[in-house]
């Protein structure tokens, strides 16, 4: 996949996810061809703006659980993400929370560390 299909597949996931443009089964599906690591990030961004104290968040943090629930390929790969080395350099050079409102940019730094 190219450098522009994959940060154009993860910003339809995320948008997808957090302003539900999609469906979740659509998502999925979208995220099975994804980096593990555009995965990771995707779903930990959504988890970190939206806590579950937050009465607005409970629509967004659902879609993700129902996405994440269709696929156990999906969680294989998230876990995955996680262990990866652009995973570990963003959480510690950054905070999800900096990307609030910013979630393009997120996905756009992060594939394009992918591809350096």
């Amino acid at each position: 996949m190219s450098t522009s299909d994959e940060k154009r597949d993860a910003l339809r996931v995320l948008a997808g996810l957090e302003g539900g443009g999609i469906s979740t089964a659509d998502a999925a599906v979208i995220a099975e061809d994804l980096d593990p690591v555009l995965i990771y990030v995707i779903v930990t961004f959504l988890r970190e703006v939206y806590p579950a104290s937050d009465p607005a968040a409970s629509s967004v943090l659902e879609r993700v659980v129902q996405m994440t629930s269709r696929s156990p390929a999906l969680v294989r790969k998230h876990k995955e993400g996680e262990q990866d080395p652009v995973s570990r350099w963003f959480e510690s050079e950054y905070s999800y929370d900096d990307f609030r409102g910013r979630g393009s940019e997120l996905v756009e730094m992060i594939v394009d560390k992918l591809e350096s």
